[in-house]
């Protein structure tokens, strides 16, 4: 439960299937991160990491065929989910759970090898959050070049797919060969209640007084595929403009890179980047405007939390997701990928006229109205138990 979006969605969605009043247990490989927190307390929170020799143990009685198959698979898994294959197979065979929800796809791959080997009944549905081909050409890791000859080996014996995203449903129907109308798009929840009591909290920074001037605001993982560097290149240009100032989000291994490009373009004193927050939301219902400077996102939906937020909005139209989550441009703005002087443009005119009371109203209505979790659970159970 690191700080990232996959996992601060299935926290929402947790909490969301108790409230329904169904059982939830969280299993996870590995029972850390900031956002165990946002877990619900009456979900059972499970880890089931494990060695090498007892992930492999149920692969010892395969016949000579499958066993091979089963290797290859394992041998190009993520470490850390195939690890988990063996005691999530004990987990299905002892808790006997009507359905899993997976995510990322190495963890779904995982669960059905799990499923297979416990030879469980359990409705394994994988969540694709993010445009797969992307990840694979901007990563270049042995084992992601290796996951859509696997989905395309493993994924029909899911009992559904789904994408945060039409962008990354597409994506995935060509990559895997996977026949698109299996995948059903569901836009990641937002739960507008517990959003608005996060968003009222004061926050511990002096720079969202009233008074100072106005806040650019980024939050995500300081990582490539977020190119913050383009959004710093951006405030550079609009600091050269008028008084502002970015706060940035988030952790990750480009804090040092980012840090000195501040300071080479002179504008480090109004640069500050905060590192996690466990309530970026307070941030939100106060910065001037969010930008999301990404390469490619699955559906950005720090979008629709800052829209829920009365937050004005700039994105880069990258694939896929962004302008999914915007409306195609009908509930912010969006520019093209790595274009700083466009962004900064376009931030300078949301600072100059933000969007009027109603039209934020309206904004934080549209995100926070889908039923998100209620669509989850009629793939996950089916129609009917999920209604019940």
């Amino acid at each position: 439960m690191e700080a990232g979006g996959i996992q601060r969605v299935f926290a929402t969605l947790a909490r969301a299937f108790v409230e329904r009043g169904f059982d939830v247990d969280v299993v996870l490989v590995s029972k850390r991160g900031e956002l165990l927190g946002e877990l619900p307390p009456e979900a059972r929170v499970l880890s089931v990491g494990a060695a090498w020799p007892l992930a492999a143990r149920p692969l010892l009685a395969l016949p000579g065929a499958a066993r091979s198959v089963a290797w290859r698979w394992l041998a190009t898994l993520r470490p850390r989910p195939a690890e988990s294959v063996g005691p999530l197979a004990r987990y299905f065979a002892e808790a006997k759970p009507a359905a899993l929800l997976a995510s990322p796809t190495s963890a779904s791959l995982a669960a059905l090898w799990a499923s297979h080997v416990a030879r469980s009944d359990v409705r394994v549905v994988a969540r694709e959050a993010n445009t797969l081909s992307r990840q694979i050409a901007e990563r270049g890791e042995w084992y992601h070049a290796q996951l859509p000859a696997l989905a395309r080996e493993w994924y029909p014996r899911a009992a559904g797919v789904i994408a945060v995203s039409d962008g990354v449903a597409d994506d995935f129907a060509w990559l895997a060969s996977f026949p698109r109308e299996r995948i059903t798009t569901i836009h990641s929840p937002v739960d507008a209640a517990r959003l608005r009591e996060l968003a009222a909290q004061q926050p511990d920074e002096p720079w969202l007084a009233a008074g100072e001037p106005p806040v650019v605001l980024g939050v995500g993982r300081l990582v490539p595929a977020k190119s913050f560097a383009t959004l710093i290149r951006a405030f550079a240009l609009l600091r050269a403009q008028r008084s502002a100032r970015l706060l940035l989000l988030g952790e990750g291994p480009e804090r040092a890179q980012l840090q000195a490009l501040a300071r080479e373009l002179g504008v480090e004193r109004d640069v500050r980047l905060r590192g996690y927050e466990a309530n970026p939301f307070a941030f939100m219902a106060r910065a001037a405007a969010l930008a999301s400077s990404s390469i490619h996102e699955g559906l950005a939906n720090v979008l629709r939390e800052a829209l829920a937020c009365g937050c004005p909005v700039v994105a880069t139209d990258c694939p896929s997701g962004s302008a999914e989550a915007l409306g195609n441009g009908a509930l912010g703005r969006l520019v093209p990928v790595g274009d700083a002087r466009t962004l900064a443009d376009a931030l300078a005119d949301a600072i100059a006229c933000p969007p009027s009371r109603e039209e934020r109203a309206r904004r934080a209505a549209f995100v926070t109205a889908d039923a998100g979790a209620a669509r989850y659970l009629e793939v996950m159970l089916g129609s009917d138990d999920a209604a019940s």
